[in-house]
């Protein structure tokens, strides 16, 4: 009898475990699912991969279903909010005001979502900073989001491309510490021999500001100045003051 009794415990047991791992899997394979389309559409947009809003359409009911839940998801949640940021800018492109003020409206509510879940993200700090500046306009309570941003992730290549194209094409009106932010944070690229970074900078929205870029050079090695200044000049921007005769010539041994 007894023996019967632990073969019934044993099998109720098994059953158990296997109702639950059903039910796990019901309830989890959903979400998995969403968050495996939501990050490979983060991933084109991150790497600035124009996404059009008809290529975006079929991930409305994930995001309408991210943003009804109540817990936190980071991962889902930050997808979310890069995906808005996407049709955002693409409501931008189109110069529909409407289409604007909804898109804007929904991309504040994602990104606020995402950080309220996991705050050290820089990127969403500084796609916050960028928000409110075209809802609200400049002022000097949206800087502190801009400074998260730097204070979170002062280091992160990509992150520093996407910062620097956005605070140099605003230098003028930053605050000092953030006007100094931005010339340390380009002679990071250069100490660290991210040329390409750096270029892509300086030969955009950095060309009006080179003379303070260049400036803030000076605690860098002279190879790695030297290099940026040759190479820049390959590609038709001079940053010395001599022609590229002139600097042929003086190369020459």
């Amino acid at each position: 009898m007894a023996r019967r009794i632990a073969v019934w415990l044993a099998r109720g047991f098994l059953a158990a475990i296997a109702f639950a791992s059903i039910a796990w899997g019901a309830t989890t394979l959903p979400v998995f699912v969403d968050q495996t389309r939501l990050d490979a559409a983060r991933d084109l947009i991150l790497r600035n991969v124009p996404v059009s809003d008809a290529e975006l359409g079929a991930l409305g009911p994930l995001l309408s279903r991210a943003a009804a839940r109540s817990d936190c998801i980071p991962a889902i949640d930050r997808s979310t909010a890069v995906i808005r940021l996407r049709f955002a800018e693409n409501a931008l492109a189109s110069g529909k005001t409407d289409l604007v003020d909804t898109r804007m409206g929904e991309l504040d509510q994602a990104v606020r979502k995402s950080l309220g879940c996991a705050p050290s993200d820089p990127y969403l700090w500084l796609v916050l900073f960028r928000l409110r500046n075209v809802r609200q306009g400049l002022n000097d309570a949206n800087f502190n989001l801009l400074r998260m941003s730097y204070r979170l992730g002062p280091n992160e290549g990509w992150i520093v491309v996407k910062r620097g194209q956005l605070t140099l094409t605003m230098f003028d009106a930053l605050p000092p510490d953030l006007a100094a932010e931005v010339v340390a944070e380009f002679a990071r690229l250069v100490k660290t021999e991210l040329y390409s970074e750096a270029i892509e900078l300086l030969k955009g929205p950095g060309w009006a500001h080179r003379d303070k870029l260049m400036a803030g050079l000076a605690a860098v090695p002279k190879r790695n100045v030297d290099i940026l200044t040759r190479t820049m000049a390959d590609v038709g921007y001079n940053l010395d003051g001599r022609s590229a005769v002139e600097r042929r010539n003086q190369e020459r041994p």
